[in-house]
């Protein structure tokens, strides 16, 4: 490949005495340096990795999301990387208001890559396992705004920095893109790369089921809407255990999100859910909380 030929001649141009930390945030920042929107996205500060853009600065938290075992217990299969922004100020804002004021479609994109590099790196400098899968969220503008190349330019960070694209959850909200034909080749092309693939916030506005016949993700996430109506109204629980059996019908494994007590995580489990994440699990964190 033409793009991995450039990384090793990136390689070859770097220090030596680089840490390999520096040296992988070096590679990094020339691939987003293409962009042309900030010369050094991303840096070293107190043993992670910061973003910045403009006014705004970026750090990652990590929430866990565990697999229901047979047993009753729960096994920590991945962790869904959020992005906390803060601007100039400390004033704190929510990375769906920041991408919505984005009106240049090229900053988007680089915003989305800038995101899901930063939180890549915090993961990797915790050292976690080879099976422990990591969630990114992909912003509805990205998947607009990047045609054909789709997962192409994060697939070659992967490839340099020797992470499988199995390892790798990609969480698509899937009413966010008015045109199905457009999110489904975006879809595919991810999937092609061997990304894993996510319907997040289902049973949240238009979703519907005819777009995860058309998709075939790997997983869909429950809105939390759907567990809190569980829980205020018992006759939903019923109908939630079929949706749940509707999905595992159209191979896809599902998260209850949202899950906030002890009984909505026992509601989940009667439902069939195969993953739960949530308040009541674990907060999100800028440490992995690996098992010991």
């Amino acid at each position: 490949m033409v793009a991995a030929s450039l990384l090793e001649q990136q390689a070859l141009a770097q220090p030596a005495q680089l840490a390999p930390i520096e040296r992988d945030l070096a590679h990094i920042n020339q691939l987003l340096n293409a962009h042309q929107f900030e010369q050094q996205a991303l840096s070293l500060q107190a043993g992670r990795v910061r973003g910045r853009h403009e006014e705004w600065r970026f750090r990652s938290v990590y929430q866990p999301i565990y697999a229901l075992e047979a047993n009753g217990s729960q096994r920590l299969w991945s962790v869904e990387a959020l992005a906390r922004v803060t601007d100039g100020f400390g004033g704190q804002l929510i990375p769906t208001v920041l991408f919505a004021a984005e009106t240049s479609p090229r900053r988007s994109v680089f915003l989305d890559r800038q995101l899901r590099c930063l939180h890549l790196l915090n993961f990797l400098l915790q050292h976690p396992p080879a099976d422990l899968v990591l969630s990114l969220n992909v912003n509805a503008q990205h998947l607009v705004n990047v045609s054909e190349t789709h997962g192409q330019f994060f697939a070659e960070v992967l490839q340099y920095l020797q992470i499988p694209a199995s390892q790798i959850c990609l969480e698509v909200v899937e009413d966010a893109v008015s045109d199905p034909m457009r999110l489904y080749e975006a879809v595919q092309r991810y999937r092609s790369l061997g990304f894993k693939i996510a319907l997040d916030d289902f049973g949240q506005g238009a979703s519907n089921l005819e777009r995860v016949w058309l998709l075939e993700p790997d997983y869909v996430k429950l809105d939390k809407v759907l567990m809190r109506h569980a829980l205020m109204r018992p006759s939903v629980r019923d109908k939630l255990a079929r949706l749940v059996d509707i999905l595992h019908l159209h191979g896809a494994k599902v998260v209850g999100e949202g899950i906030e007590s002890a009984m909505q995580l026992d509601i989940a489990r009667a439902a069939g859910c195969d993953f739960v994440q949530g308040f009541h699990l674990a907060r999100p964190s800028e440490q992995l909380n690996l098992p010991v």
